[in-house]
C-alpha cells in the first residue's frame, strides 16, 4: 500500500487543532502548600503589670487589652503584681510556662531593679524574650519654684558652680528619676545629693514646697504641676523634643550632649517562648497600638507610642542593660525597697 505523505498545509492544520485542544483543556492546579496556622491561645491570657493600678504602665496596658482580646479570641486579663521595684511581677512571668498565655508589661525597672540586687531574682536579658517596644514615657527636668535659674543652661551652670549645694529628688533608690540624676552626675561630674522618697507624688510635693531642688522624672507624674505652674519645667530627658511641649529643649541639645533618660513599656514573655507564639503576640501588640483610641488616649497620657519588631525591642533591652548596668555599678546603687 503506498505511503501517503502529508502535505505541509495538512501538518499546519493538525498543529493548530492540537494547540487549540490544549488551550481548551483545564490546567490542573498544583497542590496548595499548607500554610502554618497562626498561633492562638487556648485559654485566657494574663497581662501582668508589675506596678500599681493607675500608673503609666497600667494605663497603657488597659488601653491595649480589649484590642488584644479581640485579636486573640480569648479573654485578656490585666493583673497588677507589684512589689520590690517591679521585680515581683516580672519574676512571676519569668517562671511561667513559655506558651504565650502570660505576658509581662515590662517597665524600665523590670530591667534595672534586678541589677541592684544580690542575688538578682532573674536575669532581664537571659530570662525574657522581648516582643515589642510599646511606648516611651518621657522625662522632664523640673525645679523648685524659687530655684535660681530659669533655663536649662542656667540650671546647669548653677549646679556646676556650686558643688555639694543642691539636691535632686526621686521616687526611691533605683527609681528611674534616681538613675536619671545619676546619669547626669556621671556625664558631668556634678556634685549633687540624692534625696529619695516613697514615690513620685511625695517627691513632687517636696519639690513644690522648696525642700529639694530639682528632679528628672516621668512627665505623666509632673504634668499637672507643670500645667498649673506649681513647678518650673526647664527641659526634657528624651533625645528629641516632645510634640506636646515643643518649646522645652532637650538636656542633650542644651547642656549635656548624648544625655538620654526616659522610662518605657514593652511586652516580654519567658525566654523559651516559641517563635510562632512570639511573632503572633508581637503582631497583636502592634495592632493594638495602631487603634485610634489607643493612639489618642495614649498621647493624652503622655506616651510616645512606638510598636517595634522583636529585633528592635531586643536591641533596646541590650543597650539599656549595658547603659544602666554601668551607672549602677559606677555609683554602687543597691536596691533598698
Amino acid at each position: 500500500m503506498p505511503v501517503r505523505l502529508l502535505q505541509p498545509e495538512m501538518i499546519m492544520t493538525n498543529r493548530r487543532q492540537i494547540l487549540a485542544a490544549l488551550a481548551a483543556t483545564p490546567v490542573l492546579a498544583a497542590p496548595a502548600l499548607a500554610q502554618p496556622a497562626r498561633w492562638a491561645p487556648s485559654r485566657s491570657v494574663r497581662l501582668i503589670v508589675p506596678f500599681p493600678a493607675g500608673g503609666s504602665p497600667d494605663v497603657l496596658t488597659r488601653l491595649m487589652a480589649p484590642h488584644a482580646q479581640a485579636a486573640l479570641g480569648q479573654n485578656v486579663v490585666v493583673e497588677n503584681r507589684t512589689g520590690a521595684g517591679a521585680t515581683v511581677g516580672s519574676n512571676l512571668v519569668a517562671r511561667e510556662a513559655p506558651d504565650g498565655h502570660t505576658i509581662l508589661a515590662a517597665v524600665i525597672s523590670s530591667l534595672t531593679a534586678p541589677l541592684m540586687m544580690s542575688p538578682p531574682p532573674y536575669d532581664p536579658v537571659r530570662d525574657f524574650r522581648a516582643l515589642s517596644m510599646l511606648a516611651i514615657t518621657p522625662t522632664v527636668l523640673v525645679t523648685r519654684p524659687d530655684f535660681p535659674a530659669r533655663t536649662v543652661q542656667e540650671w546647669h551652670q548653677v549646679i556646676q558652680r556650686n558643688p555639694g549645694r543642691f539636691t535632686f529628688a526621686s521616687g526611691g533608690v533605683g527609681n528611674p528619676a534616681h538613675l536619671a540624676g545619676e546619669l547626669y552626675r556621671s556625664m558631668t561630674g556634678a556634685n549633687i545629693t540624692h534625696v529619695p522618697f516613697r514615690g513620685s507624688a511625695p517627691a513632687l510635693v517636696e519639690l513644690r514646697a522648696g525642700r529639694v531642688d530639682f528632679s528628672i522624672l516621668d512627665l505623666p507624674s509632673a504634668a499637672a504641676m507643670i500645667a498649673d505652674r506649681s513647678v518650673p519645667a526647664l527641659a526634657v530627658g528624651t533625645a528629641e523634643r516632645l510634640p506636646t511641649l515643643p518649646d522645652l529643649p532637650t538636656i542633650a541639645e542644651s547642656v549635656v550632649p548624648g544625655f538620654e533618660a526616659y522610662s518605657w513599656v514593652m511586652w516580654w514573655v519567658p525566654a523559651a517562648t516559641p517563635d510562632a507564639v512570639a511573632a503572633r503576640l508581637t503582631e497583636v501588640a502592634n495592632e493594638a497600638l495602631r487603634q485610634p483610641d489607643v493612639q489618642a488616649r495614649g498621647a493624652q497620657a503622655g506616651f510616645l507610642l512606638r510598636g517595634t519588631d522583636a529585633a528592635a525591642a531586643r536591641a533596646h533591652v541590650l543597650a539599656e542593660n549595658e547603659k544602666w548596668g554601668r551607672i549602677i555599678r559606677e555609683r554602687n546603687i543597691v536596691f533598698d525597697g
